[in-house]
Parts: structure tokens; C-alpha cells; sequence
């Protein structure tokens, strides 16, 4: 029995009886608004799954079909309402969501914006400022395009990328459970290592391994002609860092100047205030959390259920979505599992992917 068939079944069991509901809430998002985050929208899946992250990857048709879904069933609204409503402690009882997009790549303007503007929905998009108007690729996609053809797909060999490291001086703890795929081992690395390290990985990767400019341009961010559209459209734009740095990696300064200089570069450019932040991969700490609060922002967004006490705005729960998050036995697109990932209710079972445990006792102590 698939694990596939399993969750769709429970979906529906879940879903008819409004269990969905109840088990979220046991999960710790009771009476937590509905935010939804994607990352890139193509017009192929498969295709580019071929050369992309997939999990970062919806097609415009399942795209299409999500929001149609959500629009029947929530209240689709802005950040800006949202977070109206959020200050106003409000308890949700008339069921809302608002819609992101993470990283502010160019298909977003391309695929993302001529449908939302078709559906009337409001949406948000959260950039990376320095590689707005750049030919610059995030070290995430160019990391893994990298150790796919360094080391092939589906296997890398955990001593593989061990001797990589060992070549840069860099170690890891507990180094012999490196994982065996480009993108389990692309995970580890962007999560284990400082953004300098990272950057000396690739520029080693980028000495062996050749890939021609042109498959790069999928990975292209927005141009700021084009962000100014989007925000001239009635768009939220909010900040995702300057350079899509993982703040709990980083020492107190170069956090300060993430978040600072993108709300400023932004404000700068669209003469508007700029209030909502995401944490690159989700991941916070009080000291991350502090820094958001810091430099301004009034809203932030994370990608799971633990929430700053002292910051419960800055700390606010997504759920993020791609092709296959929601699709039953057959493959195809399910309601029922969709209103289990809205209201968290496999989140019981399968838990947090962030190890807050660390994290959130973290000082961001690094000098």
C-alpha cells in the first residue's frame, strides 16, 4: 500500500468530516490565518523539473487549479489585510488566506501575474534585492545544478561530498549521514554552512564542472521595470533578504545588513513602505526575529508553527506548496488533501523540518 493511496484516503476521511480542522489545531495552528507560499511558476512541470529543484516548482495549470479551490472555500485577501487583521486580534472566524511567492524569480511576472490579475486575487512576491535586475542565479538552484552534474542523479555518494569539503577545509558534524541526492546533499549544505562557505563551494564546483549560460536563464529574478509593474498592479512586495542569506548561519551584523538594506533598496526603488519580511527557508531564531523587528518590518513569515512569543506577527506560519503537494492516488489534483496541508493536518504526524530546538536557543553568536 503507497504512501500516496494513504494520504489520500485519510484526506478524504478527514476532509468530509472536518477533521482536517481539528487535527490542525491539535498541531498548533489554531485560529492562525491561512498564508500559502510558492516559489517558481512554469509552464511545464516536468520539463523543468528536469533542471530544477521540483519541490520549488508548480505548473501554471496546477497553479490554476489550487487557486481556484482556495477561492471557493477562503476569503482571498492581501498582506496588507491580513495583517490588518492580524493587528486587530481578530479570531478568523470567516476563513481568509493570502497568496506569496518566494524569491522573486521572473516567471512570476511572466506565468504568475497575468493569472492572478485575470482572477482578481491578490498576491504577494518576496524579493531578493541584489539579484533583482541581475543575471545572478540563487546559490540554492546554481548549488544543486552544480552537484547534479558533479556528481549525477539520484545518487551522490556521502564520501563524495565529504572529500569536496575536505578539499576547502570546511567540516561538518556527523558528516557520514550526508545525504544521497543532489538535493538532499544541496539541503544540507546550504543549511550547515555560513553563506561564505557556501559561496567557496561553488566557486570549486564552478572550476569542474562547465554549464553553459543559457540554462541558467529559468533561474533569472525579476528586473526592477518589472517589480515596479507588479507593484503598480496592486501587488505586495515584501523583502526576502538582500542576497537570500539563512539568517540562523550568520553572525548579528550581516543579518542587520540583510534586512535593512533590502527594506531600504526596495522602499528606495517603489516609494512605498515596505512591512513584510520571509525568513529565507523558513529559519529563525530570537536573534533573527529580533533583527526583523529592528529594521522595521511589521509582519513576517516563517514555514511552520513555532512562533516568537514575544514577535507573534513577525513569526506568522505558511504553508508552501508545488506540483505535487496536493494530489491523490491517481496523481491528480485533491481538494480534500489540499484542505489537509491548508489546516496542517498531516503536520501531526510528520512534524517540523526545522530543528528549533537549536535554532531557537541560538545568539547568532558568530563573528
Amino acid at each position: 500500500m503507497s504512501r500516496s493511496w494513504i494520504k489520500a484516503r485519510a484526506a478524504g476521511f478527514l476532509s468530509r468530516t472536518g477533521m482536517d480542522k481539528v487535527v490542525g489545531a491539535l498541531s498548533g495552528y489554531r485560529r492562525v490565518p491561512v498564508v500559502i507560499g510558492y516559489h517558481r511558476v512554469v509552464e511545464d512541470f516536468a520539463s523543468s523539473a528536469k533542471m530544477s529543484i521540483p519541490s520549488m516548482l508548480v505548473s501554471m495549470r496546477m497553479l490554476e487549479l489550487h487557486l481556484d479551490w482556495i477561492g471557493r472555500h477562503f476569503q482571498l485577501v492581501s498582506l496588507d489585510e491580513l495583517g490588518a487583521r492580524l493587528d486587530s486580534g481578530d479570531s478568523f472566524e470567516k476563513p481568509i488566506a493570502a497568496i506569496t511567492f518566494d524569491d522573486g524569480y521572473r516567471d512570476f511576472y511572466t506565468h504568475a501575474l497575468p493569472l492572478l490579475q485575470k482572477k482578481g486575487i491578490p498576491a504577494a512576491v518576496f524579493v531578493v534585492t541584489d539579484l533583482v535586475g541581475t543575471t545572478t542565479v540563487q546559490a540554492h538552484d546554481k548549488l544543486y545544478l552544480m552537484l547534479t552534474r558533479r556528481f549525477g542523479d539520484p545518487n551522490v555518494k556521502p564520501r563524495e561530498v565529504s572529500e569536496l569539503l575536505q578539499r576547502l577545509g570546511i567540516s561538518l558534524p556527523n558528516s557520514a549521514a550526508i545525504a544521497t541526492t543532489p538535493f538532499l546533499a544541496t539541503r544540507m549544505l546550504l543549511e550547515a554552512l555560513p553563506q561564505a562557505d557556501v559561496q567557496r563551494v561553488l566557486t570549486l564546483l564552478e572550476s569542474e564542472v562547465s554549464i553553459s549560460d543559457g540554462i541558467f536563464k529559468p533561474f533569472y529574478s525579476l528586473t526592477w521595470e518589472m517589480l515596479t509593474r507588479i507593484h503598480r498592479a496592486g501587488m505586495t512586495v515584501g523583502s526576502h533578504t538582500r542576497t537570500h542569506v539563512l539568517m540562523t548561519n550568520e553572525s548579528k551584523q550581516k543579518v542587520m545588513d540583510e534586512v535593512v538594506g533590502s527594506r531600504e533598496e526596495l522602499e528606495k526603488r517603489l516609494s512605498g513602505s515596505v512591512q513584510h519580511f520571509v525568513y529565507p527557508d523558513g529559519a529563525f531564531n530570537p536573534s533573527s526575529v529580533n533583527a526583523v523587528a529592528d529594521a522595521g518590518y511589521r509582519f513576517g513569515y516563517t514555514s511552520c508553527n513555532h512562533r516568537d512569543p514575544k514577535h507573534p506577527t513577525l513569526t506568522v506560519p505558511r504553508t508552501v506548496l508545488w506540483e505535487n503537494s496536493c494530489l491523490d492516488r491517481r496523481g491528480l489534483f485533491s481538494g480534500p488533501v489540499l484542505s489537509c496541508q491548508l489546516h496542517h493536518a498531516f503536520d501531526l504526524v510528520s512534524g517540523c523540518r526545522q530543528s528549533h530546538a537549536a535554532r531557537l536557543e541560538g545568539t547568532n553568536d558568530r563573528s
